[in-house]
């Protein structure tokens, strides 16, 4: 990971805070799995991908 991703990912973070951030990361994560699913036909793969949305939400943030 290179610095200008990680300066990127702040602005965004200062921006949106950091729950709405992981609110989309667990969206995109849902979206991915359907996608694998629909196009691909990786049940596998897509089933990581709900483990993350799924770990993803579990995260509690108040900040």
């Amino acid at each position: 990971m290179t610095k200008e991703y990680m300066d990127s990912l702040e602005v965004f973070v200062d921006r949106l805070t950091l729950a709405t951030v992981l609110e989309m990361l667990e969206r995109i994560s849902h979206k991915k799995a359907e996608n694998l699913r629909v196009h691909w036909q990786d049940e596998a793969l897509a089933k990581l991908w709900d483990k993350a949305a799924r770990q993803i939400e579990q995260i509690n943030i108040d900040v």
